[in-house]
């Protein structure tokens, strides 16, 4: 059993993506797809989490409620590990029936979490909690400001679930664990430029002339599923128009870099890349009739880099960098964190090409003078083992150098100073001085299922209890990034 202090974490991002009439995965609204209505699509991505190995997830439905009612985006049962989604975000549902009118509130429906640690020799789990979640699973998140949507918008949602920050775990009277998820919401208008998104399917077309093909999914990357044939009816098939262009790297499943050519309908890829709205999809103007359940034309990817072969062809790779990129044999250390089936110890030599991208976790590309030593590094690869072994790798997502005072506080509001910016904070012992002049402050409510609210400093008050994360100043206080208060 773990503590009942544990502070863990992981994440939601949904944003618009591709296409599905009458939601992804068996999505239902009142509405029938036309011009009329809006469409809103849905991804989930998450933060990297080192107390747990997986977040098994199991959702149930999103809803938008606003003055048209409720309208389903996605309804069923979708079980994802969540921590597969660490870095990348997932394309899960959308819908093109969305009423137009004022819309004020998302709301996801879990019916179970549960939280394993997996031994790294066996791959057997070796803990695990099953938390009660509050409100039965039900959560609400209220963005800042109400969104108006009209016939033929198409908009962005993107929620943020950080494990680190975002998963209180309390222990109960009667032993049981309680967890409180909060779920940060943020709408967009225009496409987003945050996580690179990660799709995997099967390529149906292919057009050489413009470098686009059409790639259907037919599994979610992090599915988690015990049943495998559950979609086999294919209501959940999502496709899309991939666009590439000179920079994009392709890469074949020897993990060596190929020609737009060697791409082949019916072969298997992973996409990594940004999804858009498309104004026109040329693949399919003059082609409606030939279309699969969940084709569209109102959403496309931009790929960075195209990963072909079934899912496994690419492993993904944890570690902290050893040495930075040899300008002579373009590779770079990789230190591989303990518990992915590869030997730790000695440097894993991570093999770049010119084709080769590389990018932060909030999806800003970046060069191979960023990889330095002691940043963490996600890479992409194909894995030769031999006498030189190597990670031939199309991929590599860089994080930050992990700050040696990273700090949190829970305790109760002893005085808010709006005009500075900061909070006196009692964790039960000691008053604490807090900076959250820059933090994101986020109002919880779980009086009626769980209700997550944007807020600021003037919603705060002596009495109030918070859960306060950033990093330890020289002066003594505690420079907040995140502040969640309790409603009051």
């Amino acid at each position: 059993m773990r503590s009942s202090g544990l502070k863990i974490a992981a994440g939601f991002a949904l944003a618009l993506t591709l296409a599905g009439c009458g939601g992804g995965g068996g999505g239902s609204t009142a509405a029938a797809p036309s011009e009329a209505n809006a469409t809103v699509g849905v991804l989930i991505t998450d933060a990297p989490v080192g107390q747990w190995d997986e977040a098994i997830a199991t959702i149930t439905s999103v809803t938008l409620i606003g003055d048209a009612g409720q309208v389903e985006l996605f309804s069923g049962s979708q079980t994802l590990d969540l921590l597969e989604l660490a870095d990348f975000s997932e394309l899960f549902a959308v819908s093109d029936a969305v009423p137009p009118g004022r819309h004020s509130k998302i709301r996801l429906q879990l019916s179970d979490l549960v939280l394993n640690d997996i031994n790294p020799d066996t791959g057997n789990v070796i803990d695990s909690e099953r938390p009660q979640l509050v409100g039965n699973g039900k959560i609400d998140l209220n963005p800042r400001n109400a969104f108006v949507l009209a016939g033929g918008d198409v908009i962005f949602i993107e929620l943020d679930f950080d494990m680190a920050k975002s998963l209180k775990i309390t222990e109960t009277g009667n032993g049981k664990l309680i967890i409180r998820p909060v779920v940060f919401v943020d709408i967009r208008t225009e496409r987003p430029q945050g996580l690179l998104s990660r799709v995997h399917g099967e390529i149906t077309e292919v057009d050489p002339l413009t470098g686009d093909f059409r790639l259907c999914q037919t599994l979610y990357i992090a599915d988690r599923d015990d049943d495998d044939d559950d979609d086999d009816d294919n209501d959940g098939r999502r496709c899309l128009t991939v666009s590439s262009d000179d920079a994009t790297g392709i890469f074949g499943e020897d993990g060596l870099p190929q020609a737009f050519d060697g791409l082949a309908v019916g072969e298997m890829a992973t996409v990594i890349g940004r999804l858009r709205a498309l104004e026109d999809d040329a693949m399919h103007e003059d082609s409606d009739d030939d279309r699969v359940d969940g084709d569209s034309h109102y959403f496309g990817l931009d790929a960075y880099v195209v990963e072909e072969g079934p899912l496994g062809t690419f492993r993904r790779v944890l570690g902290t960098v050893a040495s930075g990129v040899d300008p002579a044999t373009s590779r770079f250390g990789l230190d591989v964190a303990a518990g992915q089936g590869i030997a730790t110890g000695t440097a894993l030599p991570v093999q770049l090409f010119a084709e080769s991208r590389i990018f932060s976790r909030d999806g800003e590309e970046l060069d191979r003078d960023a990889i330095v030593a002691e940043r963490v590094a996600l890479a992409d690869g194909v894995l030769l083992i031999g006498e030189d072994d190597v990670l031939r790798s199309p991929l590599v997502v860089l994080g930050d150098l992990a700050p040696s005072d990273a700090a949190a506080i829970e305790g109760t509001v002893v005085d808010v100073n709006t005009a500075q910016g900061t909070l006196l904070v009692n964790d039960g012992t000691l008053d604490r001085c807090v900076n959250a002049a820059g933090a994101d402050i986020f109002i919880v409510d779980d009086s009626d299922g769980f209700a997550s609210s944007r807020g600021d400093l003037d919603d705060m008050s002596p009495g109030q209890l918070v859960s306060v994360f950033g990093t330890e100043n020289l002066d003594g206080c505690l420079v907040a990034d995140t502040v969640l208060a309790e409603a009051t």
